[in-house]
């Protein structure tokens, strides 16, 4: 791929997730992954998952680029001291995270990781700086990405949902379809405002611009939607297997029983182009105050 060297390394992370892909009928969609954290045996490893997950935040916050430059002025102004440029860097990142409400910076940073990993898509245009600057109104989709190789350049839109509420996967299931259909039809509205500033990786800004102007060669759209939800089925059991078997039993049964008209307002072509990623959860709210 001709951006592979824009990816974020996302595999210490997704080794503390366990992800699977479903053959799902109904409702139709280019694809159904599950992901739930990582059982050792019997036990949940939750504080390893969110560690690692936390430990990507610098390369959603930051491009390649962008961190080399703020990591070389602190070294010069630290004496060369690269632990303490570092641990600098990560503690401003974290203030960028709005305290309080933590769901969706949760949901916005698994979906960068997911898609980099399920997709082989770097940030086209990075969302974290937008959603935390003050001065800018929040605009578009959760993620775009951007995957190109010799038969096609993919923009890749991604809309996460993360659903505090008890048992309401139909809900935001709708809700993440709704939005990720928005998304899409707004998007070169959103390129033209966001390509002349510091959110588009210097790399990809012509990829940006001839979007919009219409030439590119073979662009193609791809819709990620991530639906995290707190789940109510048990899924205790005697070994990690059972209990991996059992989540993905979880997933068949919530998809087996989603409306008939999920789909009402949006036509086949699109629905042929949306991915689903859902990531059940077991006390989301202790997860969430954890993260």
């Amino acid at each position: 791929m001709k951006y592979d060297h824009l990816l974020s390394n996302t595999n210490s992370m997704m080794n503390q997730v366990y992800w699977f892909q479903q053959d799902i009928k109904l409702p139709k969609a280019a694809s159904h992954r599950g992901v739930s954290i990582r059982h050792v045996d019997i036990k949940e490893m939750r504080s390893s998952f969110i560690r690692e997950l936390k430990s990507t935040a610098l390369n959603w916050v930051y491009s390649s680029n962008k961190y080399k430059t703020l990591f070389e002025e602190e070294m010069l102004s630290r004496n060369g001291d690269a632990q303490n440029a570092c641990s600098y860097l990560m503690q401003v990142a974290d203030q960028k995270f709005r305290k309080g409400n933590p769901q969706g910076q949760y949901g916005e940073l698994l979906l960068f990781n997911f898609i980099q990993h399920f997709f082989r898509a770097p940030p086209l245009l990075r969302k974290m700086p937008i959603t935390t600057n003050p001065s800018l109104e929040r605009n578009g989709a959760d993620a775009i990405h951007y995957r190109e190789d010799a038969a096609e350049q993919c923009f890749i839109l991604g809309e996460s949902k993360c659903y505090e509420s008890k048992y309401r996967f139909n809900e935001a299931l709708q809700v993440s379809i709704d939005s990720i259909v928005t998304s899409f039809e707004n998007l070169e509205n959103e390129l033209i405002l966001y390509q002349f500033d510091d959110f588009i990786d210097p790399e990809l800004i012509d990829v940006a611009k001839n979007l919009k102007d219409g030439k590119l060669t073979s662009p193609k759209f791809e819709l990620v939607c991530l639906i995290i939800y707190e789940e109510n089925r048990d899924i205790s059991a005697n070994s990690q297997t059972e209990i991996q078997n059992k989540i993905e039993e979880c997933l068949k049964y919530r998809w087996a029983n989603t409306h008939k008209d999920l789909y009402k307002n949006v036509g086949d072509p699109i629905v042929s182009r949306i991915h689903y990623v859902v990531f059940p959860n077991w006390s989301l709210r202790e997860l969430l105050d954890e993260f």
